[in-house]
């Protein structure tokens, strides 16, 4: 049993350093075509106003440990490390969600001191979520299954666009279709469990975190959750709604970005570590663009919250490429994401052996 658990943390190691590179090598492979991607000429550079809140990197601190909790077994017994190291900042924990055919899955936890609920979702853990990660088409956030809209409901949505955008070339909100797919996945649940909890808990804030794809459908169930789409006409309202995202890939386009960046009193934080190659997936040649401030870790020592006059900062993480670390996507402060699995390769690796067609 010894050796095949040695076996097994090495395939892992192998396996995740594999996928890892494979985004790594794609950055490259832009750059190979000789068109800078953090260009001033791209979206990345370009001036804007981010009016949104943030970053809060004394909060961002205490809820990376429920990232990290998100990792783990068990967590109805909110005994792994990272859950105490929650547990003692005062989160308890509430429910979890999944969707076994995408493999996405995510915990809510709740803090009666703070009067906050937070829902927090898992990150890129298999290969479903690889593959899932790699779609990398833009679509409308009003299209589709799971987001129908009465017609007043669009007007609306459209004044509120308008309302939005600071200087962007188009006011047609788009996202990376593997996330919205993503998100799709979990939305009911969150919803459902989301709403129950606000009904008992009157006067409460709501916080959507997550760490890489997570970070991901957080954003995007975010939105959906603001715009109140497939929200029961008796779901409660929240004194207010919250984002943090670590190791964040960017979600959408120029639209996107200008719909939370005008966002006053919403606290949008976004953390990236050191040369994490994920936060520079999908590229500025894509027509995507990060939202929110950037908080960044610096390489050696220090940290940095960027300007809030661009898009993305490039005297911060965007200064480093191509020169990327895929490492630096698994650890954020003293949260490695894949510490709890390591303890138990077993049950990590049957997260690798599920169905890749999610319907």
């Amino acid at each position: 049993m010894d050796n095949f658990l040695k076996i097994s943390i090495l395939l892992l190691a192998i396996i995740q350093v594999l996928f890892l590179n494979a985004a790594h090598a794609q950055l490259l492979n832009t750059l190979k075509s000789k068109i800078d991607i953090f260009d001033v000429s791209n979206t990345t550079s370009q001036k804007t106003t981010i009016s949104s809140a943030g970053p809060d990197v004394t909060k961002a601190k205490n809820l990376v440990w429920l990232t990290g909790a998100s990792y783990c077994f068990d967590l109805s017994k909110w005994s792994c490390p990272y859950c105490k190291k929650a547990k003692g900042l005062g989160y308890e924990y509430a429910a979890n969600f999944s969707n076994p055919k995408t493999n996405t899955f995510g915990i809510i936890t709740v803090n009666k001191a703070k009067k906050e609920i937070v829902v927090t979702i898992r990150g890129t853990f298999n290969v479903a979520n690889v593959l899932e990660d790699l779609v990398l088409t833009q679509v409308s956030l009003g299209s589709g299954s799971g987001a129908k809209k009465s017609s007043e409901k669009k007007k609306k949505l459209k004044n509120k666009i308008k309302s939005a955008l600071s200087g962007g070339s188009s006011s047609d909100i788009k996202v990376h279709k593997g996330f919205l797919t993503a998100t799709k996945s979990l939305y009911p649940q969150i919803v459902k469990v989301l709403g129950a909890l606000l009904k008992k808990n009157k006067g409460y804030s709501v916080i959507l975190s997550g760490h890489s794809l997570g970070a991901a459908i957080a954003s995007i169930a975010l939105y959906m959750l603001q715009q109140k789409i497939n929200l029961p006409s008796n779901f409660p309202t929240p004194t207010s709604y919250a984002y943090f995202g670590y190791g964040e890939p960017r979600v959408g386009n120029k639209a996107y970005a200008d719909y939370f960046n005008s966002q006053k009193k919403v606290q949008i934080t976004r953390i990236v570590n050191k040369a994490d190659p994920i936060c520079h997936l999908a590229t500025a040649l894509q027509g995507y663009v990060h939202h929110g401030t950037e908080h960044w870790i610096k390489p050696i020592t220090g940290e940095k919250s960027c300007s809030k006059k661009v898009y993305e900062d490039s005297t911060c993480s965007n200064s480093l490429g191509p020169l990327y670390n895929p490492l630096d996507h698994l650890q954020y402060w003293d949260v490695a994401y894949l510490s709890c699995g390591l303890k138990d390769p077993i049950q990590l690796l049957s997260q690798f052996v599920v169905p890749l067609s999610t319907g």
